[in-house]
């Protein structure tokens, strides 16, 4: 049987799903030919910098993974703060 933490270090539901469902119209990463051959450059660079071999074959689901990343980075970036927002307490067991 597991015990439930004490009602102050039970994780709280964040309200960003409720203020994101508003915010629909961000501004998204551009796509398209452009979009698609920095992403090669910069993956081409990426691959030479850390001294990888990244195979043809494996180059779509590579600009695929950053495609997303990057589409994701870019929400919670746009997610507006309040002013006085704090950091969420650490708790350790």
């Amino acid at each position: 049987m597991t015990r439930r933490p004490a009602k102050s270090q039970r994780a709280r539901k964040p309200l960003a799903r409720k203020r994101a469902a508003g915010k629909r119209g961000a501004r998204k990463p551009q796509r398209g030919p452009a979009m698609s051959d920095s992403l090669d450059d910069f993956i081409a660079a990426g691959a030479r910098a850390l001294d990888l071999k990244v195979a043809k074959a494996w180059l779509p689901a590579v600009r695929t993974n950053l495609e997303v990343t990057l589409r994701l980075g870019a929400m919670v970036a746009a997610f507006p703060l309040p002013d006085d927002a704090e950091p969420a307490p650490v708790f350790v067991a």
